[in-house]
């Protein structure tokens, strides 16, 4: 076999090694539950309906002193990310006694812009939080990567982020990076 033939093998097996690997790589730690809830303004969502896209899940409650000084933090993260790279969604475990107009002023006087919705499907107990604020977030593939209970500033949460980030968009790259070579080596062998 002459060296360009050889090369192009070469190129070719290191292709596929690196795609079976790609595809058997568990980026995350544990599968997050799956729920449906419907949003303050009655749209109805799953967080499968996220997958691809980074999901940061705030619970929350309107009465919780640390949840409102979570805001400014969450803030902070949504101009920092575009919706297409993060998702925020802050679920109320308010008892079911409390209004949902509560939760709305709530909203209103923090200035709140990502989805809100309140806890119909148990979520809390599927996360197991027993206490609030806690923050989890979900990878792309929808796996649970980091949990913040308490208070946690909007650097830290970037720096989870910014770990995740990389590491699906690397093995695309690699790929990419791949079958541009094979080309080359392709038209050089013509």
């Amino acid at each position: 076999m002459r060296g360009t033939g050889r090369s192009l093998v070469i190129a070719i097996s290191l292709a596929v090694v690196i795609l079976a690997s790609e595809a058997s790589t568990s980026y995350g730690q544990m599968p997050a539950p799956n729920f449906t809830l419907k949003d303050l303004n009655g749209f109805r969502f799953s967080l499968s309906d996220f997958r691809g896209r980074i999901v940061l899940l705030d619970f929350f409650a309107t009465w919780c002193r640390p949840c409102k000084e979570e805001v400014p933090h969450l803030k902070s993260l949504t101009k920092t990310y575009p919706n297409s790279t993060l998702v925020l969604i802050s679920i109320s475990v308010d008892a079911p006694f409390v209004d949902d107009s509560v939760v709305r002023a709530f909203v209103k006087e923090y200035g709140i812009t990502w989805t809100v919705a309140r806890d119909t499907d148990s979520v809390g107990y599927k996360y197991e939080v027993f206490e609030i604020p806690t923050l989890i977030l979900v990878d792309q593939e929808g796996d649970i990567r980091s949990r913040h209970v308490g208070l946690t500033d909007s650097e830290t949460l970037q720096s989870r982020i910014e770990v995740i980030i990389p590491e699906f968009q690397t093995p695309a790259m690699i790929t990419a990076f791949l079958l541009a070579a094979v080309a080359v080596l392709i038209r050089r062998k013509r």
